[in-house]
């Protein structure tokens, strides 16, 4: 029996009239909505997935149900579905879990239809309550002022975190999920610089190996260093061929080595591992326990054999005690595959390892057949995630429970990347994805920017957007690194 909705009719103006689910007919129909939120595995804690019915008629009814509280009855006219926040967090808490059924009815010709129920699984465990993220128009749009948000998943808040009025800015990293202790790429007046946010002051680093510049970073778990890709030299190529409208950019790493930043000494370091002159070296990543550091390694070549670039998935060792490496270890080989690595992310609890393998290159966002891949650690097998799409899946991270990934994918149109979150499972197992849920159901049909580079913090930004964007353009913060150890 639906339950009274006349809590729904003072919450979002629905009308209950006419509605009564005893009398609908049975199509045997599983119905269409967008975006599609259905055979999943939902966060218990997520904001509302307000969503439209795709099938026509005169009135829509929404039955939300599960096996504990009473249920959600929404009835309107419009096929535009907004859940109540307060209703939608409370029937959540209390079946976490448990399944989540979507009861759709429709009246036409002035009967009800009910259609097969739309059922998703509540998960056990939760989502990271924030992410960060860039917002930009795809790359054959006008450039347009780079932003950096913040978005509440449990509800529709979005806070603008960085938008400085000179340079570009990327490659957000943050310890730990933590915002008390971040990292951002900025690059203003022609230089590079790592902004550098710990212990609450704000500081503009500025490492040079053999020339400057620094792009993707990763925290060790000791909190004191940044591995980091430096010595990039990068060819940038405009073109209109390609598998699909994402391929209109070709970024090409002619040069890159990795280095350590030691932030209580102001020191950078490496080691002729990931320095070598025959190689470019990009995209670190650091174990959760410290003692291995995934990266990207490939031949260098010359501009114009920019497709022959596949970078191989590789490791080394490392002791930070004895600030000592070890050896080189290949564990996904360009050759074998047929396909380059990008992108390695160790889970937080070091059992598996999410990366993208693409056709070439290191920014595998713009190439269509970019996938997930996903590595036991322990086995070092790796499979193919089955929630890719065939448009590229990219820009991957995972919540700090180790549970949850959320990437960037331009699945549907293969042109406006947006987030999705799916559930891992202790095995490994990736569940369909959701795409992050707006306020207004029709949000992504008139949306004309891309969601980039999302990560997972546990508490909200503490520094205002203010104090960022003055540290932009301050050059009194500027600090140099001396350089110390082994030459590359």
């Amino acid at each position: 029996m639906v339950a009274p909705c006349l809590a729904a009719v003072l919450a979002t103006g629905l009308s209950c009239t006419g509605f009564d689910e005893r009398s609908a007919l049975p199509t045997g129909i599983t119905p269409t909505i967008r975006p599609d939120y259905s055979n999943s595995v939902i966060p218990p804690n997520i904001a509302p997935p307000n969503f439209t019915i795709a099938d026509s008629g005169e009135r829509f009814a929404v039955v939300i149900s599960s096996l504990r509280g009473p249920n959600i009855s929404l009835v309107s006219a419009s096929p535009e579905v907004t859940i109540p926040p307060g209703r939608w967090r409370r029937l959540l808490e209390q079946n976490v879990g448990n399944d989540l059924k979507l009861q759709i009815y429709i009246r036409r010709n002035g009967r009800w239809h009910s259609f097969s129920p739309i059922t998703n699984r509540i998960a056990p465990e939760p989502i990271d309550r924030y992410i960060t993220y860039r917002k930009s128009y795809p790359q054959f749009y006008m450039k347009d002022r780079l932003e950096i948000l913040q978005r509440d998943l449990e509800s529709f808040d979005e806070e603008l975190i960085l938008s400085p009025k000179v340079g570009c800015f990327n490659c957000h990293t943050f310890y730990r999920h933590s915002t008390d202790k971040f990292l951002f790429q900025a690059r203003f007046f022609g230089k590079n610089y790592l902004l550098l946010h710990d212990q609450g002051k704000t500081s503009l680093i500025t490492p040079v190996l053999r020339r400057p510049g620094s792009s993707y970073a990763s925290w060790h778990p000791n909190g004191n260093l940044i591995a980091f890709a430096t010595d990039a030299k990068v060819s940038v190529s405009v073109f209109a061929a390609g598998k699909g409208a994402e391929e209109v950019l070709e970024y090409t790493d002619l040069d890159g080595d990795l280095a350590v930043y030691n932030i209580q000494r102001n020191t950078m370091s490496t080691t002729a591992a990931i320095s070598r002159e025959d190689r470019v070296e990009n995209q670190p990543a650091w174990s959760p326990d410290g003692k291995f550091l995934y990266f990207l390694s490939a031949p260098k070549v010359a501009k114009e054999d920019f497709v022959k670039v596949q970078y191989d998935l590789q490791r080394i060792g490392y002791d930070a005690d004895r600030d000592a490496w070890g050896e080189v270890e290949t564990l996904v080989s360009a050759r074998e595959t047929g396909l380059g690595a990008t992108f390695p992310a160790p889970s937080p609890d070091g059992k598996f390892l999410l990366f993208c393998m693409t056709d070439r290159g290191s920014f595998s966002i713009v190439r269509q057949g970019t996938d997930l891949y996903l590595m036991d650690l322990e086995k070092k097998s790796f499979r193919k995630l089955e929630i890719n799409s065939n448009h590229s899946d990219s820009y991957h991270a995972w919540s700090s429970n180790s549970r949850w990934i959320v990437f960037t994918s331009k699945r549907g149109d293969g042109i406006f990347g947006k987030l999705f979150f799916s559930y891992l499972d202790s095995n490994g197992i990736a569940h369909k994805p959701i795409v992050l849920p707006q306020q207004d159901p029709r949000f992504y049909e008139s949306f004309t920017k891309s969601y980039q580079r999302a990560e997972f913090t546990t508490a909200p930004f503490k520094v205002s957007l203010a104090d960022l964007n003055e540290a932009i353009g301050d050059t009194s913060r500027i600090i140099t690194a001396s350089y110390e150890g082994e030459k590359p």
